[in-house]
């Protein structure tokens, strides 16, 4: 009896759904080949800033900043839940000491790879609006600001084992963030806020790949490149560009040296022996 009360007690447990759930590596790997749906990733963020700042994003329709709004500060973060490998439209309101000033900077969670897959299950990503980030965005300059995860060797003691931001506006000029912070370490977000105003009407509608001029795009892994660690596709193109080893001359390196007869030296007539 004893053992069969203890039995239902667990069945009723787990029926219930009480506690932490762990993800099938099956069924995950299903999930990518059209099975049972696959738990997409999930990365924190902890959002600092002025006091005050209210900040929204779309939930439901992208020309719609529906969410619960937020209030941050800066003594202590606020955090929120975003998928990973996914863009997101943010709407900053109440920005004080900036009377009707409204931006809406678009916040890139990268993907998780081998090398941020430890923090991202430990830690929230930061960020920050800073007040030099509004000064430099009411100047008319483009700010980006990138987040990541620093390699040892870029670390110090104040940063280890934590993260690092490099912004555009703080680099000589010329100099790309994002370049910057892939040489120093793996990406977790990036943040990009401009003066561009959605409210007015038709503003909100972005642009697509068809209206891009092609040329040399930055590859962000994660982003709008494969993830760390994806193997290269087998095609006929990659097939063709890997380095081949090149096949050796038919012709020997160094060819007999032929012997020159000479007509300087006039031939000896007369016979040497001796009589």
């Amino acid at each position: 009896m004893r053992n069969k009360a203890l039995l239902l007690a667990l069945t009723l447990v787990v029926a219930c759904g009480a506690g932490p759930a762990r993800v099938n590596p099956a069924a995950q790997q299903a999930g990518l080949r059209g099975g049972v749906a696959a738990q997409p990733a999930i990365a924190q963020i902890a959002f600092k800033g002025s006091d005050g700042v209210t900040i929204q994003w779309p939930t439901v329709q992208l020309d719609q900043f529906d969410s619960n709004p937020i209030q941050i500060n800066d003594y202590k973060p606020v955090f929120q839940n975003f998928q990973t490998a996914r863009s997101y439209r943010l709407k900053l309101t109440n920005i004080p000491n900036r009377e009707g000033m409204t931006l809406y900077p678009t916040l890139t969670v990268n993907a998780v790879s081998a090398r941020t897959r430890a923090y991202l299950d430990h830690n929230a990503i930061p960020v920050k609006f800073s007040e030099a980030d509004f000064d430099q965005v009411q100047n008319g300059n483009f700010v980006t600001k990138v987040i990541f995860l620093p390699n040892p060797q870029f670390q110090n003691l104040a940063l280890s084992g934590g993260v690092d931001t490099i912004v555009n506006t703080q680099l000589p000029a010329g100099a790309d963030p994002i370049v910057e912070a892939q040489n120093r370490g793996a990406i977790l977000a990036v943040i990009q806020i401009g003066n561009k105003d959605l409210a007015l009407e038709g503003a909100n509608y972005g642009f697509s790949d068809a209206d891009a001029i092609p040329g040399e795009q930055l590859p962000i892994i994660g982003v709008n490149g494969p993830a760390w660690g994806t193997p290269a596709p087998q095609s006929e193109k990659n097939m063709t560009e890997l380095p081949t080893v090149p096949a050796p001359d038919p012709e020997p390196f160094f060819t007999p040296v032929r012997p020159v007869p000479s007509t300087s030296i006039p031939e000896v007539e007369g016979n040497w022996t001796n009589h």
